[in-house]
């Protein structure tokens, strides 16, 4: 985090970009005004008015001016105007509204939020999304859905007698001193004996006394039992295995409660759809919304609508304010002199100069005319911009594939830690911005490895870039971008310089893993050496004005129009091209994927 971009926002040196837009705007505007006045015919007339109202022959002409009266000069026939127009029926109905407790009361409800409400569930409710969403919640019923599907399932299977025997011997004492017995010494005894030669009598007769033994005769009685080989044909089967499947399904809560939701009768009446019908049906009854309704109808408020930006009110207006005002007053007054003066061709001639001497676009003219203001326009040009605003990228300003990868295979490539594969311009998008957008796909590409060059390889991530390497360098000049500062903490967005090697680079920005602009490079052992400024501080989400000054080896940055780092790089005296991309060097969680690198526009100067 840095000390100094943060007292620079505290203290308001940071200026809003909407306001450095405004004043940049605003002042190329009236330059482009002011080369316009001054090759105007106007301003040559004006010049050429100012002489001679200032010339002796003026003065003299005033003094041998014969008066006028006032009868039939364009005043008497303004009062005339104002005077039909204050009795015109329209405009007295509109003066008896404007200023109305009704008509105040129907702009207090016009951007009021019950009228957005009702409006808005008047769209649901008539537009057909209501009978929809009704449709859909009662057409939902528990006869053959899924769910009863299941529950037949389960009691099906939980039915048959396989499972009822498993259910019946399973953890059982039965079975469990079955399987004791069966690895006693007295049944492997039993079955020793039962292979005794006919002629060891002692083990026959042994075997014998064994085989009328009670424990023996229970075990291979339940052994070949019915019940047990069921058991055993159950166990481990896929419908023992579907029924805890399907156990495991009904029991839970979720199922339950979509059970319930199902069977119940009156799903539709505890809705959404049928919370925001009686909502309609409450605000369709409210006194303010049938007001408001009635009101817009009204013949009254047709006539305001139409009188309210019309000509008709404009002149009365104007009118009223030129009848009433002090000069016209005092024209009338002249006229009605005996003086003269004031109806003369020359008087009409001095108004107008005087007049024109109040046009804004003269006023601003000589304000300009001995300022510096101007300089930037008369000192530098556009070199090189782009607004983004064409439905693709530029091919002739912009390629998509870096400068350094062209020369050497022709393609995009990855390096290593790079998760991303750069597209041919599939992640770019242009209207009005320039989006490099980040997405997780399986992507093919390449990827430069120290020791084997060049190797084909899979990525799970696919990002884009824009370089300016074909078509456009800059030895010295401004460098500028407005940028959306999004960082996204496990990918490098940045916008950089670069010359003919692929390090150093001059970084207008980078943003995400860390937030920083200054010079990056490769130090002789390959780790990444850095110098600059942390940006941290900067407002996520707003947009920033980035811009670098290049003078020679010299570089100064600054964030809308503050500088606020200064560095020299004798290495970097040399022609460089522009970049813009995203890295992704971790894993990027889905919540904020695509991930964006927005950039609304570039412009660089250089000297005329």
């Amino acid at each position: 985090m840095s000390f100094k971009i943060f007292s620079l926002q505290l203290l308001g040196k940071l200026k809003p970009i909407e306001k450095i837009e405004q004043q940049r705007a605003a002042l190329e505007n009236d330059y482009q005004e002011f080369l316009r006045v001054e090759k105007s015919d106007e301003l040559a007339e004006f010049l050429k008015l100012e002489e001679w109202i200032n010339s002796a022959g003026f003065k003299k002409q005033k003094t041998e001016t014969e008066a006028l009266q006032f009868k039939g000069s364009t005043e008497s026939k303004q009062l005339e105007e104002f005077a039909k127009l204050k009795k015109a029926k329209h405009l007295k109905k509109y003066f008896a509204l404007v200023d109305s407790s009704d008509l105040k009361r129907f702009e207090n409800l016009k951007d009021s939020d019950k009228l957005k409400e009702y409006d808005k569930l008047t769209e649901y409710i008539k537009e057909g999304q209501f009978q929809k969403d009704k449709k859909e919640i009662e057409s939902q019923v528990f006869k053959g859905s899924v769910e009863e599907k299941h529950l037949l399932e389960f009691k099906r299977l939980g039915k048959s007698t396989g499972m009822k025997a498993y259910f019946e011997l399973h953890d059982s004492d039965l079975l469990k001193r079955h399987e004791h017995f069966s690895n006693s010494e007295k049944l492997k005894n039993f079955l020793a004996l039962k292979n005794a030669s006919e002629l060891d009598k002692q083990k026959k007769a042994e075997f014998k006394r064994l085989k009328n033994d009670s424990e023996i005769k229970s075990y291979f009685k339940f052994e070949h039992s019915k019940k047990l080989k069921l058991y055993r044909e159950t166990e481990g089967s896929h419908e023992l295995k579907k029924y805890f499947e399907l156990k495991s399904q009904i029991e839970k809560k979720e199922f339950k409660e979509r059970e319930v939701f199902l069977k119940d009768k009156k799903k539709f009446e505890k809705s959404e759809a049928y919370k925001k019908q009686q909502k309609f049906k409450s605000l369709a009854a409210d006194s303010d919304i049938k007001f408001y309704l009635k009101f817009e109808k009204s013949a009254l408020y047709k006539n305001y609508l139409d009188v309210k930006d019309s000509f008709d009110l404009k002149r009365f207006m104007e009118l009223k304010a030129l009848t009433t005002s002090k000069e016209f007053l005092e024209r009338k007054a002249y006229l009605e002199d005996k003086k003269k003066w004031e109806k003369t061709e020359a008087f009409a001639l001095q108004q107008k100069y005087l007049e024109m001497k109040k046009q804004p676009h003269l006023v601003n003219y000589f304000k300009y005319k001995n300022s510096t203001d101007f300089d930037f326009f008369r000192n530098w040009e556009v070199a090189f911009e782009d607004d983004f605003s064409s439905s693709e990228l530029q091919t002739e300003k912009w390629s998509v594939c870096s400068y350094w990868a062209e020369k050497t295979l022709g393609s995009n490539y990855s390096l290593p830690g790079d998760l991303q594969v750069f597209s041919e311009g599939e992640n770019l998008k242009t209207d009005g911005k320039l989006t490099v957008e980040v997405r997780k796909e399986k992507q093919a590409g390449n990827m430069w490895k120290m020791t084997a060059g060049f190797i084909p390889a899979e990525f799970d991530y696919s990002s884009g870039l824009v370089s300016s390497g074909k078509s456009f360098w800059m030895e010295d000049g401004i460098i500028e971008a407005k940028i959306k500062f999004q960082p996204v903490k496990e990918i490098v967005s940045s916008f950089f310089l670069l010359g003919e090697k692929n390090t150093p680079r001059v970084n207008l920005l980078e943003m995400g893993v860390k937030n920083r602009l200054g010079i990056s490079g490769i130090s002789g052992s390959g780790k990444v050496q850095w110098e600059g400024l942390d940006i941290s501080n900067l407002k996520t989400g707003q947009s920033y004005i980035f811009t670098i000054e290049k003078k020679g080896s010299t570089f100064a940055w600054k964030i809308n129009e503050t500088e606020v780092l200064k560095m020299d790089k004798s290495e970097l005296n040399t022609p460089l091209h522009l970049n813009a991309s995203s890295l992704v060097v971790y894993d990027v969680p889905g919540s904020s994927l695509p991930a964006h690198f927005e950039i609304d526009w570039v412009k660089c100067y250089r000297k005329k």
